[in-house]
């Protein structure tokens, strides 16, 4: 019962975020083609925030079947969720604008699925809504074929979230490693709430396909974790849509041409689409560039500059972005992340055995921004922590 009395209220307090962000992206000057999804997603979320209001308040008075079939439009909204997410997401992890979706038709063959829904609820027949749903022979052949849709529906949608959820993990990765081919610096690129959400969802969709794999065998479940599975929902519900609105509304993106710290990056060349394809750049080219990478690690020490990034490397040494990538990639055999943090690790070593400044002074000085990015790298590089490297050097 506590759960039905703030049932409103949490779906209230949902609507008016979901409203509050569809707005505000909506109005967004810049970047629109990312946007646009998330905004359409806020929508969508606003429409079934609105039913289950209407429903909770109204559903009890009378208005059932009006509510029932108007509410058939939470379907296509529903289904377009993962969808739009999914765009969001693919947008913000792309580099110069998102290239041509494949297989349109698969990904618009949910939503046109629940679409059919809507003129089916209305074609029901009032009595429909009042039978027992257990007395399923006693329905007519439409009533039928309507509840066995809505079955359909529901195991589309478990296995549409599936797949989408699986697509964005992949994107993620790929992205990961995308941004460690351009930044010495990844923490405020890393889109580390969209792995949060991901993980979420599909730990609920696991509990969830469970939870139905133990009704379906016919095994009784018991009252307190039925309660305990909605309230999980709603607290699932809340926290996605809260993270998502926190996180989502301001969140660049994290391969644009223009850095945070507003300097402005040369275009990206077309060669650079396919990596290294028809590349005119000969060993004894990239043996020089490579020369000069290190001489700009060495003589200017470049690695300290704490938002370095692969165009200002290649800026610095008059070089193209592409022919600096790929020198690091195949004579210097690293990618920019690691290598330039390489130089940052073996410059921080120096400063711990030679001077006494503290290790937060001398991670902020070697160019990382926070120390458990500097510890994790010195971890990694040398196999041991900075106190216990300087403790032994004592």
């Amino acid at each position: 019962m506590a759960g039905n009395t703030y049932d409103p209220i949490i779906l209230a307090f949902q609507l008016g975020v979901a409203l509050f962000c569809a707005n505000q992206l909506f109005l967004h000057q810049r970047n629109q083609r990312i946007y646009v999804p998330l905004a359409l997603f806020f929508a969508a979320q606003t429409i079934n925030f609105l039913v289950g209001i209407i429903d909770l308040l109204w559903g009890q008075y009378g208005y059932e079947v009006m509510i029932a079939r108007w509410g058939s439009i939470t379907l296509p909204a529903t289904l377009a969720q993962p969808l739009l997410f999914w765009l969001y997401v693919r947008a913000l992890t792309s580099e110069d604008g998102a290239n041509r979706i494949a297989h349109k038709g698969w990904h618009a063959l949910p939503l046109v699925l629940s679409l059919i829904g809507i003129p089916l609820m209305f074609m029901l027949p009032r009595s429909a809504f009042e039978q027992d749903i257990l007395d399923f022979n006693g329905f007519s052949l439409l009533t039928q074929s309507t509840f066995i849709y809505v079955q359909v529906v529901a195991i589309v949608f478990y296995g549409q979230l599936a797949v989408y959820l699986f697509l964005t993990m992949r994107m993620m990765s790929a992205y990961r490693a995308r941004l460690k081919d351009l930044f010495a610096t990844t923490e405020n690129r890393e889109l580390s709430w969209i792995w949060w959400i991901t993980t979420t969802v599909s730990a609920y969709l696991l509990l969830s396909v469970g939870q139905l794999g133990v009704e379906l065998s016919g095994l009784a479940i018991p009252q307190s974790f039925l309660n305990a599975s909605d309230l999980m929902d709603r607290l699932v519900s809340v926290a996605i849509t809260w993270v998502i609105a926190i996180w989502g509304v301001r969140q660049q993106p994290g391969l644009m041409r223009e850095p945070m710290n507003g300097k402005t990056f040369p275009e990206r060349s077309e060669e650079t689409k396919s990596k290294y394809e028809r590349s005119a750049l000969t060993d004894e080219h990239a043996k020089r560039i490579a020369g000069k990478i290190e001489q700009a690690m060495i003589k200017d020490l470049l690695y300290r500059d704490p938002n370095l990034s692969l165009w200002d490397l290649a800026k610095h040494i008059k070089v193209t972005s592409n022919y600096v990538s790929q020198t690091l990639n195949t004579t210097l055999r690293s990618n920019f992340f690691d290598y330039v943090n390489k130089w940052r690790i073996q410059d921080a070593v120096k400063q711990l055995h030679d001077t006494e400044e503290t290790i937060l002074v001398i991670a902020y000085d070697v160019g990382f921004n926070s120390r458990s990015s500097f510890y994790n790298a010195f971890k990694r590089e040398m196999g041991t922590t900075p106190s216990a490297l300087r403790a032994r050097a004592s």
